[in-house]
């Protein structure tokens, strides 16, 4: 396997060193996988998330809307594909949740294509939801930069009232790795799982999760997507030439090195620094880590849209991008990446989760014996992989 053969190299590189446990070399090794995650991520994981996503939303757009020019025609099928993404999402979730108790001491083969197909009917319907909330905001309240402005504003001071604004976040500062866990334990605002909740409680989180924050997060991105186009960044990139893509790359690129720079220092604010201080600082980070997201997402799909085999016709341009974005992801093990859920912020504010090589040691699987002298006795002594 590839992702395999990939790890093998990344241990012949990094994991020389395992047997030396001086603090120096422990930090250098460990800044050595942090910059590896985070490349792999931006040159890697995320162009593929936001080709499978270029190919997809613009199949179902022109799918959709092909005979409808004005945006004030298009709200029916905007409904119609919004409803039915976000129903076919909350199912995949419920299903989700459901197999995990069968699947758990089932094979690795028989888990393996259960969960490629249940994150690829996620990601697609996902998108599916997504086109149809676009859609629905150009229709109401239109792209006038107040109604643009409004949404924006409304929809973030919700999520930072309910504690969710992070859910904004994506790649190139998030990723979703493919283990068993991961897959079968999807997000939900509540944190309420089968196993320990009574199954409407869960129903009823999942439905709260999609209809009420995940449309938030896109009326954030459809805002401030829409703002950039049409008024911050004016002229559109995307709609003029390829020597202005770049400008959201490297606004975003800019963004991510100043997030990995304050991270820590968010994370690490005390109770004596004073709760204004701290929230004010998760806020604001958390917001430069949308942007980040953002101008990466705009930017590299502006770029797609010249490099990615251009002379190709367009429904074979992105059919090509939907599979190899998926495919691409599948073999890295991370394709649940593609997916977009939405959960309460933690306690304790991380806005980086980019780790990729750092998870595995030897072999490929996450090493459960590193730093073993250093275990207390409340450390559990036998863990999951």
């Amino acid at each position: 396997m590839i992702q395999n053969l990939l790890i093998k190299i990344y241990n012949k590189l990094i994991i020389g060193t395992k047997n030396k446990s001086t603090p120096s070399t422990m930090s250098l090794r460990s800044t050595i996988q942090s910059t590896l995650d985070l490349g792999f991520s931006l040159l890697c994981l995320g162009p593929l998330t936001v080709l499978f996503w270029r190919g997809t939303f613009n199949a179902i757009t022109d799918i959709a809307f092909r005979d409808l020019p004005t945006f004030s025609s298009r709200w029916y099928p905007a409904l119609i594909l919004y409803l039915i993404g976000t129903t076919m999402k909350i199912l995949v979730d419920l299903t989700k949740h459901s197999l995990r108790s069968i699947l758990i001491n089932k094979g690795p083969c028989l888990q393996s294509f259960s969960s490629m197909i249940l994150v690829y009917l996620d990601a697609f319907f996902g998108v599916v939801m997504w086109v149809g909330g676009f859609n629905l905001l150009y229709v109401f309240p239109g792209l006038h930069w107040y109604g643009l402005t409004g949404v924006l504003l409304v929809a973030s001071s919700i999520l930072m009232v309910i504690k969710a604004f992070n859910s904004t976040g994506s790649v190139p500062l998030g990723i979703s790795t493919d283990e068993f866990e991961n897959v079968y334990n999807p997000n939900n605002y509540f944190g309420t799982k089968f196993e320990n909740s009574c199954s409407y409680k869960v129903i009823l989180d999942t439905i709260f999760s999609y209809t009420v924050v995940h449309t938030l997060v896109i009326c954030c991105w459809w805002g401030m997507w829409e703002l950039e186009n049409r008024y911050i960044l004016f002229p559109c990139e995307i709609t003029v030439k390829d020597i202005q893509a770049w400008d959201s790359v490297i606004i975003s690129y800019f963004l991510v090195f100043v997030v990995v720079a304050i991270n820590n220092s968010v994370k690490e604010m005390r109770e004596e620094d004073g709760q204004f201080s701290k929230t004010a600082a998760a806020t604001f980070t958390a917001f430069l880590a949308f942007l980040a997201a953002l101008n990466f997402w705009r930017g590299i799909w502006s770029l797609m849209d010249f490099y990615f085999f251009p002379s190709m016709s367009l429904w074979n341009n992105l059919l090509l991008s939907h599979v190899v974005g998926f495919l691409g992801t599948y073999i890295a093990g991370s394709s649940l990446t593609l997916t977009q859920s939405s959960e309460k912020d933690s306690n304790t504010p991380d806005f980086l989760s980019f780790q990729y090589w750092s998870k595995y040691g030897a072999c490929g699987k996450k090493n459960l014996y590193e730093d073993l002298d250093q275990h207390s006795e409340t450390t559990p002594l036998v863990n999951e992989v």
